[in-house]
């Protein structure tokens, strides 16, 4: 019999059944917390939403061990899938992985399977079940009075759904933000995280299909041509991210942070005065990989865009991307990737808050460079420099650790991260040199591209201590980047490119949001419109404006040429 006439609160039934379900989702964040692999944001979205489940209990205490068995045999089936996808493939389940299982074959998911499935896995989840029992078996019930448990369900309803209380009635924001707001706070809890990737897979899904049906209605370039076009060749671009060519030695910055690209300098030809457009990333790609520029903004809806010109000219395209895959706020790079003809995704990461190594773009990228395709145009993404910057190296890249060759203002955090700033940089050198040594190794005809979508304020200034990027306060760092070639001795042969040898051309200013020009240059490529004094190895470039802002809100923007920025 079940008696309500003790008055205190029965903790300990009450903290044994949130423990029960706590355990199928919020000890595996807290060890991707703990590991370093991720931030706190999902451990701490467990405490709160497995508080849900408790509900239940308190309404029907005498049905305790059937509900808890029934939610838990569903926490636990559903659990297995991240643990199992984490223990294969070392990264956290979210809706990117859906993408990505609806995107492949059965042949290359079981492949892939085969080479990293190990039989301790079988173990592991085997362990993880019996726990799960032997909690479930120390469940008791939670007996309240009548007033005590309405308090209590009301206090728990209000924990679980003050996001989209928080939204709707104190930000006054829409419902569908709102419904938004909570299915980002209840993803990272089993069973949510399937139910709500798959929401937000099809919702994404739905935004890229019709991006791509438009893409696919444009016309075509008007009388494009393409120079040397029975040669074979491969074309390759890297784009970075986060980057700000102030914090690479190969622009003279004190710490050795670019050592491989050191090495080779005499290879590569180095732009001194290149500029992003935006401090956001897709912000910046709508223009650096379409022909939208500060003044055109919406160009990218109504014109071909870089990987549509690649095709048009006769190449087999690729899309390599360690950015996260599938977000809404990176539908627009997975619909550009989308358009390339084949796509290798790397993140499934559900926040950039994960650790993520760009390295792993060298293994698909050297598979790529032997395709047999007569002319490739490889795009390579990389995760780069982004914050949070200690998820973006290995242990064996933290080299700068200590506050020699730092700004003396800089003390403990802000120290500590300026540090791994200049680490992460590092181990973007140590990716991109890896990249063109695979490229050259190749022997292919052709030349690689890298730049970085936009930079990065590390603390730069004492009056102002900001690490980051925003378009209200712009500084140098964050639109300053690096912009390199890289160029095989085959097609120096083919391609007359002495020109930019010259030191007034790598002088040149230059905003990235005129790349496609540049690349359509580099490439031999023309065509009806083709503008040459917006490519910056034309000898035909003349000065256009820096510009820079927010292009939808024309008096924020600021040209570079006639108002510098700060260092």
């Amino acid at each position: 019999m079940l008696s309500s006439k003790n008055k205190s609160f029965p903790w300990g039934s009450f903290g044994l059944a949130f423990l029960f379900f706590f355990y199928f989702s919020g000890f595996y964040q807290l060890f991707l917390f703990l590991s370093a692999q991720s931030g706190f944001n999902g451990f701490r979205q467990n405490i709160y939403m497995n508080f849900l489940w408790l509900i239940p209990l308190i309404i029907f205490p005498r049905q305790t061990k059937l509900i808890t068995i029934t939610i838990g045999a569903v926490l636990w089936a559903t659990s297995l899938v991240f643990l199992a996808y984490y223990a294969v493939y070392g990264q956290n389940f979210s809706q990117s992985v859906l993408f990505i299982i609806f995107e492949s074959n059965f042949r290359e998911s079981n492949e892939y399977l085969e080479s990293y499935f190990s039989w301790w896995i079988i173990f592991g989840l085997l362990t993880y079940t019996v726990v799960a029992i032997l909690l479930w078996k120390q469940i008791k019930p939670i007996v309240l009075p009548i007033k005590t448990r309405l308090i209590s369900v009301s206090i728990l309803i209000f924990i679980v759904s003050w996001p989209m209380i928080n939204y709707l009635f104190i930000h006054n924001s829409s419902l569908d933000k709102a419904i938004h707001a909570q299915m980002d706070r209840m993803e990272p809890v089993a069973p949510w995280h399937l139910i709500v990737g798959y929401t937000k897979y099809k919702e994404q899904l739905h935004e890229i299909e019709k991006n791509l049906l438009e893409n696919k209605n444009l016309a075509p370039l008007e009388n494009l041509s393409l120079k040397n076009s029975n040669i074979p060749n491969t074309l390759v671009l890297v784009i970075g991210e986060s980057t700000t060519k102030q914090k690479m030695s190969l622009y003279g910055y004190v710490r050795k942070t670019t050592p491989k690209l050191d090495k080779i300098r005499d290879d590569l030809l180095i732009f001194n005065h290149v500029y992003a457009p935006r401090p956001y990333t897709i912000e910046t790609l709508e223009q650096v990989l379409t022909f939208a520029d500060e003044q055109h903004p919406k160009l990218y809806l109504t014109k071909p865009t870089l990987i549509n010109m690649m095709k048009q000219a006769g190449y087999k395209t690729f899309w390599i991307t360690n950015q996260q895959t599938q977000t809404k706020r990176n539908t627009l790079l997975t619909t550009f990737s989308k358009q390339a003809d084949e796509q290798i995704y790397l993140n499934n990461n559900r926040t950039q808050n994960a650790a993520q190594y760009d390295g792993a773009v060298i293994k698909p990228f050297k598979k790529v460079l032997s395709d047999p395709a007569k002319k490739k145009f490889i795009v390579v993404h990389l995760l780069g420099t982004h914050r949070k910057y200690e998820y973006r190296y290995p242990d064996d890249f933290a080299l700068f650790d200590d506050a020699k060759n730092a700004p003396e203002y800089l003390k403990g955090k802000q120290l500590k991260e300026y540090n791994q700033y200049d680490n992460a940089v590092l181990y973007n050198d140590y990716v991109v040199s890896e990249l063109i040594a695979l490229f050259k190794k190749s022997q292919s005809n052709g030349f690689m591209v890298y730049f970085s979508d936009h930079g990065e304020e590390v603390y730069d200034d004492p009056k102002h201590l900001f690490a980051g990027r925003t378009e209200s306060a712009p500084t140098e760092a964050m639109y300053s980047i690096p912009f390199i070639i890289w160029q095989s001795d085959s097609w120096k042969k083919y391609h007359k490119m002495s020109v930019i040898n010259k030191s007034a051309t790598l002088n040149r200013f230059y905003s990235t949001s005129d790349f496609i020009y540049t690349w359509a240059d580099l490439s031999g490529i023309h065509f009806t419109g083709f503008d040459a004094s917006r490519s910056i190895i034309n000898p035909l470039f003349s000065k256009h404006p820096i510009l820079i802002g927010n292009p939808d809100k024309p008096e924020t923007l600021r040209d570079l040429r006639h108002s510098p920025l700060s260092r």
